[in-house]
């Protein structure tokens, strides 16, 4: 069972903000398939749902820089760790792209830094999900909502995510993902031995 972890803000004041990203496409995928599934197991920090037979979602219901506190109480209750996936926004990533990785530092990401320190390991698999060009001050950019034609390029981003999920649900590790994955799917060459899987 993978479980994705789809960092963000609660409330509807920060639905639509860019911080939310990982947190909006899930949506618009389990919206798609008409998915609206009871809670699995409520946590002090955050609620899992079920989404599909290899699939499930552990959502934070904290704000973005506590988000390991749910993750630290899940692996309290037997969910490893390793099989967790992060899906959060990069400023350092142009909006309507996105990157696997395997592992690697926070980048300054509250989130990130939360699960890192709250897990104690940078190890966690995530989609990074961009959502540059930023404009500084950056803690303003990231909580402000998306403009008009930003929409069309999140709308474009739908396609490569559920085809994401698609190749996680099916997967018995992260390095299958890798081994299936081609031109056809995903855009970029990854340098070698980065671990990394672009979305396109």
């Amino acid at each position: 069972m993978w479980t994705l972890v789809p960092l963000g803000n609660p409330g509807p004041e920060y639905q639509d903000t860019r911080h939310n990203l990982g947190r909006l496409l899930l949506q618009r995928w389990m919206a798609e398939r008409n998915l609206a599934p009871a809670p699995r197991k409520r946590f002090p920090s955050g609620t899992l749902y079920p989404l599909a037979p290899n699939l499930q979602a552990l959502v934070p219901s904290t704000y973005m820089n506590l988000s390991g506190e749910v993750c630290a109480q899940a692996e309290a209750a037997g969910i490893y760790p390793r099989r967790l996936i992060l899906l959060h926004d990069d400023k350092d990533l142009p909006l309507g792209t996105g990157r696997f990785r395997l592992n690697g530092s926070d980048g300054g990401h509250n989130g990130l830094r939360s699960v890192f320190d709250c897990l104690g390991t940078p190890d966690i698999a995530r989609l990074r999900l961009g959502i540059g060009p930023f404009q500084r001050p950056l803690v303003d950019f990231v909580l402000e909502p998306w403009a008009e034609p930003e929409w069309e390029i999140i709308g474009r981003m739908d396609a490569p995510f559920a085809r994401f999920l698609a190749f996680l649900g099916a997967a018995e590790s992260l390095d299958g993902i890798g081994n299936q994955v081609n031109s056809a799917l995903f855009w970029g060459a990854p340098a070698p031995g980065s671990g990394e899987i672009q979305l396109g």
